[in-house]
């Protein structure tokens, strides 16, 4: 299993609607302040899906301008 932790910037002033949007994707997403809008916890099978997951279900909603995906260690 590979667990991601998106950190979500969003356009000024769409923050809700970008929140809103993620919300539908089934992820699980948390508002935050601070220098993110929110941030989105995934857990996959492997890395492809991961991947996947950043690009279509994140990078693809309208409003999203940046991530910073952090990738779970087993140790």
């Amino acid at each position: 299993m590979v667990k991601i932790f998106a950190l979500v910037n969003a356009e000024v002033g769409k923050a809700k609607e970008v929140l809103s949007e993620l919300e539908k994707t089934g992820l699980e997403v948390h508002p935050l302040f601070g220098e993110y809008d929110c941030i989105v916890i995934a857990e996959t099978s492997d890395l492809k899906t991961a991947t996947a997951v950043i690009l279509d279900k994140i990078h693809g909603i309208t409003g999203v301008t940046r991530t910073r995906t952090l990738v779970g260690a087993e140790i």
